[in-house]
C-alpha cells in the first residue's frame, strides 16, 4: 500500500532541516519540506510531509490528492493549502496513525468502481 508513515524518503523539497533560528513562523513554505511517506492508491494518493516552517503539529501534514502519484522528481512545490491550483489537496488529515489510516481510506474509496 505505500512506506511506513513516518520515515524519510528521499526527493522533492528541501532535504535537510534548516537551524530553528532560521525558521520563520508559523505557515508553511510550498518550496521547504520533506517527504516522510507516500501511500500509492489506482485513483488516488496519501502524502504525509514535514514542513520546517510549520510550527503546528511539528510542521508534519497528512493530505489526499486524486489521480495517479507524479513521483518524488515531479515535486517541487508542494502547498498543503487548498487552492485552484492542480497540485492542490483534496483533504488533510490529523497527522498521527489514526489520521493517516482515514487518509488511506479516502484514497482507497476514491479508487473503487462505483
Amino acid at each position: 500500500m505505500g512506506m511506513s508513515p513516518f520515515k524519510n524518503c528521499s526527493g522533492g523539497g528541501s532535504r535537510e532541516e534548516p537551524p530553528r533560528s532560521a525558521r520563520p513562523a508559523p505557515n508553511p513554505h510550498p518550496s521547504r519540506w520533506s517527504l516522510l511517506s507516500v501511500h500509492e492508491h489506482p485513483n488516488a494518493y496519501v502524502l504525509v510531509v514535514k514542513y520546517f516552517d510549520a510550527t503546528n503539529f511539528e510542521g508534519v501534514k497528512v493530505m489526499v490528492y486524486s489521480g495517479k502519484f507524479p513521483g518524488i522528481d515531479k515535486l517541487r512545490w508542494l502547498d498543503p493549502h487548498f487552492t485552484p491550483n492542480e497540485m492542490s489537496p483534496i483533504a488533510r488529515f490529523r497527522p498521527d496513525v489514526a489520521g493517516v489510516t482515514m487518509a488511506n481510506a479516502l484514497a482507497e474509496g476514491l479508487s473503487k468502481k462505483g
